[in-house]
């Protein structure tokens, strides 16, 4: 499986994280986090259609469809559409699917949900072009396919079916920021404060969860990028709200018990 990792700007993302307002307690909610930074404002803008830029991220993601046609990671990709920290389980070593794990996924799911709603606002204001409506070289697999965009179940109201719901009347043009990517960093930034010791690994597989948004034709890798640093910035705004710190500390003590590892402060 092929990974192509596009390093997230550090400088601008401490810029972001010295630009958020003090977090007000119990403002975790989608509400909340957009209403304390202006994430328009502290991304860069998406590549010009006609750039050189967007050639190579056209590029980029034709070649992560020929590689993963050839590797045989096509199925992996398309199970990766599936908006749940669950899909961190292999990089954890342990299974959040399963019974056991049912309270921890359900605080990480949340919680991710709420922090990936921070790229709707940046989503709706670049209204950029999907890989597969920009060039028809582009396969559409999964969520992308004309099936895939089924809109969601009437009456059903959890956070994702929200950001889902934000997005549904221009599916096609609403690729920048990536909301996976923005949903799998918070993800990854709750896992590795929970399981430091695994930390490396999430971290690598957060990049190939963003990698299978290039493959199933959904996000150029600038998109990524960008998902990856709203999600580092919801992550931050999140972890400084004092129920989500009592969450975590719970999720975290069940979670290494599991894992058979020693309790942390």
């Amino acid at each position: 499986m092929r990974v192509q990792a596009v390093p997230i700007s550090v400088p601008l993302l401490a810029m972001a994280l010295m630009a958020t307002a003090p977090p007000v307690l119990g403002a975790s909610s989608a509400a909340g986090l957009a209403a304390q930074v202006d994430i328009i404002q502290l991304l860069p803008p998406p590549p010009a259609e006609n750039s050189a830029e967007q050639q190579a991220d056209l590029a980029a993601v034709l070649d992560a469809q020929r590689a993963a046609r050839a590797d045989g990671s096509i199925a992996h990709a398309m199970a990766d559409v599936q908006q749940s920290c669950g899909r961190f389980s292999d990089a954890l070593g342990e299974d959040l699917t399963s019974a056991r794990g049912t309270k921890v996924l359900a605080f990480l799911d949340q919680t991710a949900h709420r922090g990936a709603l921070i790229a709707g606002p940046a989503k709706k204001y670049w209204k950029r072009t999907r890989p597969y409506a920009f060039s028809a070289q582009v396969e559409r697999l999964a969520d992308m396919s004309p099936r895939g965009q089924s809109p969601p179940a009437a009456g059903v109201a959890d956070a994702g079916n929200a950001a889902r719901q934000m997005m549904a009347g221009d599916a096609a043009h609403s690729s920048y920021p990536s909301g996976h990517a923005t949903f799998g960093t918070v993800c990854t930034i709750l896992l590795a404060a929970m399981v430091p010791e695994k930390r490396a690994a999430l971290f690598a597989r957060n990049l190939d969860y963003d990698h299978s948004r290039m493959v199933v034709g959904a996000h150029f890798p600038s998109d990524l990028e960008a998902g990856r640093i709203a999600g580092t910035l919801a992550a931050e705004l999140l972890l400084q709200d004092r129920q989500v710190q009592r969450q975590l500390a719970e999720a975290r003590s069940r979670l290494r018990a599991e894992l058979g590892l020693p309790a942390v402060n």
